[in-house]
């Protein structure tokens, strides 16, 4: 019978693993159910650039008309009237869209997905989002929520780092990328469709912890594809960092030369400085010695 051989301590990291992460599943549903009743609705998450930029666009249809009704003729007027009024409601569409794509984001998974992004680092969070009850329990949960997770990782790293290391690592990141991208780009398939590269690039920057500002990846995918991405891009990192480190330990080591060069300069010069001023002193000093005793002989011969 076939049966397949791992290190101890592949299954010690396996196990110690999966417990973190039954913790930090527990954790999210806690984060989630918490955050879901502390987020502003979408009509009052409409930041302030947006209202401005809407109250702009009026003003300039209402000076542009009031302007055209002088100059123009009641056709040309109608023309432009039509022009500028197709415009103002483009810009109303493009908000009201952005709202709506907002709506739609469901209650508990777009909490879950915010969650997942406090206690991972992987995204950005607007502060609009929450109320202010919500922004000072978002920073307690990342406090307690990093940490957790940070646990899960290390187990993980061990796990990963007990079957490859080195160059193999790294492969096995962009691979996990690309099995990545092509899972989103047949999942999340939707009306305003991306290219591959793009979702490429969207999963690597999740994986990177470097975020995307708006994703297009759904809140389960996300955590399934993060869970197990942000181990590999740990490793990678660490891996490319010791090489830069060891080709740069040449270079570093003739900074280190030339700045204890410029340092024994320095003391050289400030030595030869006071040098110079106790030089100074001294020769000054011989004058007024040889005055004093020269007094002195003359006070002797008066007595």
């Amino acid at each position: 019978m076939f049966s397949l051989s791992v290190p101890p301590s592949f299954e010690l990291a396996m196990r110690r693993s999966i417990f973190f992460v039954l913790l930090i599943v527990i954790y999210l549903i806690f984060g989630a159910l918490s955050l879901q009743f502390m987020r502003r609705s979408p009509a009052e998450r409409l930041t302030s650039i947006e209202s401005e930029r809407i109250d702009l666009k009026r003003a300039e249809l209402l000076n542009v008309l009031w302007a055209e009704t002088v100059a123009r003729t009641e056709n040309d007027w109608y023309r432009i009237a039509n022009q500028k009024l197709n415009h103002y409601e483009k810009t109303l569409q493009s908000n009201s869209a952005l709202t709506s794509k907002e709506t739609n984001d469901g209650s508990f998974g777009g909490a879950l997905k915010l969650a997942f992004k406090l206690i991972t680092t992987i995204g950005a969070v607007e502060p609009d989002e929450l109320t202010s009850g919500g922004q000072l329990f978002a920073t307690l949960y990342s406090m307690a929520g990093i940490p957790l997770y940070l646990l899960y990782l290390n187990q993980c790293n061990r796990m990963i780092s007990s079957l490859i290391t080195g160059w193999k690592v790294v492969a096995a990141l962009f691979s996990f990328v690309f099995t990545g991208a092509v899972v989103v780009d047949i999942l999340e398939k939707d009306s305003d469709a991306k290219s591959f590269l793009y979702n490429f690039f969207s999963v690597f920057l999740h994986f990177t912890t470097v975020g995307e500002e708006s994703s297009g990846i759904g809140t389960f995918l996300m955590i399934l594809l993060c869970m197990f991405g942000l181990s590999l891009s740990s490793l990678s990192f660490g891996f490319i960092q010791q090489k830069l480190e060891k080709q740069l330990l040449s270079s570093e080591w003739s900074f280190s030369k030339l700045f204890g060069q410029l340092n024994r300069m320095k003391e050289k010069m400030d030595k030869a400085s006071e040098d110079e001023s106790e030089a100074a002193i001294t020769v000054n000093h011989y004058p007024i010695a040889e005055e004093e005793e020269e007094e002195e002989e003359e006070e002797e011969e008066e007595d």
